[in-house]
């Protein structure tokens, strides 16, 4: 494998780990999967999130208080585990791995290794859409943040989206989508990611952003507030400097 080629897809397959957990609501112990043997029926509730640290999600399903926790399974990866309690005493009822849950996130997650991939493999072989046209690198470093916006939803709905995105001070940026929604049951879940390119033009009130991500091109006008930046008209909260 090419050297250029090899740290990036290392990189890459980090990321994509990140994004398959969800990060909240994870156990990233290795083969974490294994402390489900010291699950018992009638536990309290407190008693399994001793043993397995905070669910990702809980919801009442019928008349069922059902919780989600992601586990980690050696050789396998991150898997889903549904836990059942009473809603009224909240002991367990029963528990069993996700099946359909994890073979949807499989197939999202070689969605997005292959966007990531053909995208560096493009990067590095000298194709695709690259960044044209003026950049502040001053300015660039004073900016770059860590991005993130939630969207919910309503109309007997419950769930919502969620978006990040990473500007780094040397022109990389990363971004992500985890969106989940409900309506009597688990509903349906989806997950994104994507790598590329940025340049800034302007000041730190107001200019023009444009990226490059999976060969594509966007260009943006921003303004930016103390904890808030708008790009085009959407709006996004400051969570903190970009720290790469």
């Amino acid at each position: 494998m090419n050297r250029r080629f090899a740290t990036p897809l290392i990189f890459v397959f980090s990321v994509l780990l990140l994004l398959i957990a969800g990060c909240a609501g994870t156990n990233f112990e290795l083969d974490s999967a294994k402390k489900t043997n010291h699950l018992q029926p009638g536990m309290a509730y407190a008693e399994v999130v001793s043993i397995l640290g905070e669910p990702k999600q809980t919801q009442v399903v019928g008349e069922r208080l059902v919780g989600r926790w992601i586990l980690q399974e050696k050789w396998v990866g991150f898997v889903p585990y549904d836990m059942v309690f009473d809603p009224k005493t909240r002991q367990l009822v029963s528990w069993s791995r996700n099946e359909k849950y994890f073979e949807e996130s499989q197939k999202q997650l070689q969605v997005i290794s292959d966007v990531l991939v053909q995208g560096m493999e493009e990067a590095s072989s000298g194709g695709g859409t690259s960044l044209t046209g003026p950049n502040d690198a001053n300015l660039q470093r004073q900016f770059a943040v860590k991005l993130y916006r939630f969207s919910a939803v309503g109309g007997g709905q419950t769930g919502g989206s969620e978006t990040s995105i990473t500007l780094c001070a040397d022109g990389r940026m990363f971004s992500s989508g985890e969106s989940g929604y409900s309506g009597g049951g688990w509903g349906t879940a989806s997950q994104s990611g994507d790598a590329g390119r940025w340049r800034i033009q302007g000041n730190m009130q107001q200019g023009k952003i444009v990226t490059v991500q999976s060969g594509k091109a966007w260009e943006y006008e921003y303004s930016r507030g103390s904890d808030y930046v708008v790009l085009g008209s959407t709006k996004y909260a400051i969570s903190g400097r970009s720290g790469c």
